[in-house]
């Protein structure tokens, strides 16, 4: 039997895959690594924590392997700056993308600039205060000689594979929240790296999704269960990941992604659609002549459900099972309650209605955030006629239910929460040439 590892690293923990070649997905890990918050809106942890957590998850892999593993390959999230010293150890920790320390920095170092042709060069929109181009700016300001003394600059997923192979590469569509790369061009934007003061040789070189990295180093192959020389397979940005994995590939298709934020995911031919909406933009197919695609999201939309569940539905370990329970006894309308989950707290409204009626009130509130970024992107010219659900909501039956009914659009689920991580499996088997491309590894697991 031949098995692919894939890695879907997100912002609170790594979740994997061992799967085979014709698709069988025959063991999932889950590792979680918490970040510290301090003062000043810091969001960090240290790196070699965050490394451990997904070494752990690939040693829990590899040793339930009954047979070759022929790739490792790792998506994730990314947005997490680490800077390695002239040693290639962590001379910061792990900064998350959440952080915001960043105050005048970014400013004072980058100048104003011309914030709409940026975002033409990167495909995200730019913010002084957050993200590695940010923090890199407040390093220079606060701590210059961490970059003048570095040997390599980038986030944490990159870490994790220079750990792994002792080689140093960054994908397109994960390099992106990097900001430092011209998405269009997939060449460093030299301007941006004279002001931060660094040589573009500490910069990972820029590679595609799908590119093997270098073999798994001698000294690490024990620690992770796996043979020396495995090849290392970069992956791409989460969302991008999932949609190889369940299929999402043409313009018309959506994939909802709902983990830490709810994301909608489209493919679409034209990038200038994109830029008109001002949406977030991945590379995903485009090298090859198929579709960029968008990501429009709900932002840290989990975290309020979770509130709303705790406080009205239950606060025990059983509170999502709980809540999808009260839910179902519900009907569409939620008795006539209306909730917005970013809405403060009311009880005095909320508490007069009975559990089945707020659990269903909490979930068709969540879908109508949902339903007003979809209608948004509609305006714009980009919709879909159906949908994949994807994520730790996708396990439950109700969500489905609720979003047909809200959103008017036929939704399936197809791996549910390890959707990225069967992604990565995809994006390393065409790295070892297991599978000539997205569309043939597809058609060899829907027909395994």
């Amino acid at each position: 039997m031949q098995y692919l590892i894939g890695l879907d690293i997100g912002t609170s923990s790594v979740k994997g895959v061992l799967m085979t070649t014709d698709g069988k997905v025959v063991k999932r890990a889950h590792e979680g690594f918490d970040y510290t918050v301090g003062e000043n809106n810091v969001v960090e942890i240290p790196a070699p924590l965050f490394l451990n957590a997904c070494l752990d998850a690939i040693k829990s892999l590899a040793d339930s392997a009954e047979g070759e593993i022929l790739s490792i390959c790792a998506s994730s999230a990314s947005g997490n700056l680490v800077v390695l010293d002239k040693e290639g150890n962590p001379s910061t920790p792990v900064i998350n993308w959440q952080d915001k320390r960043v105050a005048d920095e970014a400013r004072e170092v980058l100048g104003d600039m011309d914030t709409d042709a940026f975002y033409k060069q990167i495909g995200w929109p730019f913010g002084y205060n957050a993200f590695p181009l940010a923090q890199l700016c407040y390093i220079k300001k606060h701590n210059p000689e961490i970059l003048e003394n570095c040997s390599k600059v980038a986030m944490s997923t990159e870490y994790l594979y220079y750990a792994l192979t002792g080689k140093w590469g960054i994908s397109s569509s994960a390099g992106t929240t990097f900001y430092l790369i011209d998405q269009k061009k997939g060449e460093y934007i030299k301007p941006l790296i004279d002001k931060l003061g660094l040589d573009e040789e500490k910069l990972p070189p820029i590679m595609r999704c799908g590119e093997v990295l270098g073999g798994v180093r001698e000294e690490i192959s024990e620690r992770i269960g796996v043979t020396a020389g495995v090849p290392v397979v970069l992956g791409s940005f989460d969302h991008p990941s999932a949609a190889r994995g369940v299929g999402v590939l043409e313009e018309g298709q959506l994939l909802l992604s709902c983990g830490t934020s709810w994301v909608a995911f489209f493919p679409v031919n034209s990038r200038e659609k994109i830029e008109n909406a001002r949406t977030l933009i991945d590379p995903f197919l485009s090298w090859k002549g198929g579709p960029w695609a968008t990501m429009a999201s709900v932002a840290s939309l989990s975290l309020r459900i979770k509130l709303y569940v705790n406080r009205y539905i239950d606060d025990t370990k059983d509170a999502f099972r709980l809540f999808a329970e009260y839910a179902s006894k519900s009907e569409l309308g939620a008795g006539g309650l209306v909730i917005n989950p970013r809405d403060d707290f009311d009880d005095e409204r909320i508490l007069k209605y009975p559990k089945e009626h707020i659990a269903r009130a909490i979930m068709e509130g969540t879908v109508r955030l949902l339903k007003d970024r979809l209608d948004a992107l509609k305006e714009k010219g980009i919709s879909a006629d159906s949908a994949v659900m994807v994520g730790g909501p996708s396990e439950n039956p109700m969500w489905i239910e609720v979003i047909k009914e809200i959103c008017g659009i036929p939704v399936k689920v197809i791996h549910g929460e390890v959707a990225g991580s069967v992604g990565a499996c995809v994006l390393g088997g065409i790295g070892v040439g297991i599978y000539k491309d997205e569309k043939d590894a597809l058609e060899i697991i829907d027909n395994k």
